[in-house]
């Protein structure tokens, strides 16, 4: 009769080890889980928020008349106009691909979108121009909106 008591807590105890693995286990993938999700969630914003505040120094930095909007591809693309040595160049801020890049250029040079430096993951990109106010609407690359409207410098 001892014996069977002693097989009987013997298996309890391996049961409730068992449980207890399995929460731990359970709680450990629901943890990496979260963290994963929050940390997209981090970088989605992040994303978003620096490339709304690159372009809104980019305009900040440069004369209002100096500031154009065109299209490049299928997009907008904000041109900002700055003279060195008494030549123009051109530095072009716009989406392609999935990224966001700036091209610097001189006046009038031949481009393609592929030509610029890779700033930031973005899908898309768009300027609206009225009058002194920008408007930049970008949508990041996990597909969260967002826009800011700034004065041109004058």
């Amino acid at each position: 009769m001892g014996k069977r008591k002693h097989v009987v807590n013997l298996m309890f105890t391996i049961t409730l080890l068992g449980v207890f693995a399995m929460t731990a286990l359970l709680v450990a993938v629901m943890g990496a889980q979260v963290y994963s999700h929050a940390a997209d969630k981090l970088q989605a914003n992040f994303d978003t928020r620096t490339s709304l505040v690159y372009i809104a120094e980019k305009v900040r930095q440069c004369p209002g008349e100096r500031i154009e909007v065109e299209r490049m591809g299928g997009s907008t693309a904000l041109v900002l106009t700055e003279q060195y040595d008494g030549v123009d160049y051109e530095s072009w801020i716009y989406a392609h691909d999935g990224k966001m890049y700036e091209l610097l250029i001189k006046k009038g040079d031949p481009m393609s979108p592929g030509d610029g430096q890779r700033i930031m993951d973005l899908e898309s990109l768009d300027i609206e121009k009225d009058g002194d106010l920008l408007t930049v609407t970008i949508v990041n690359a996990g597909g969260n909106e967002d826009s800011l409207t700034l004065s041109r410098r004058t």
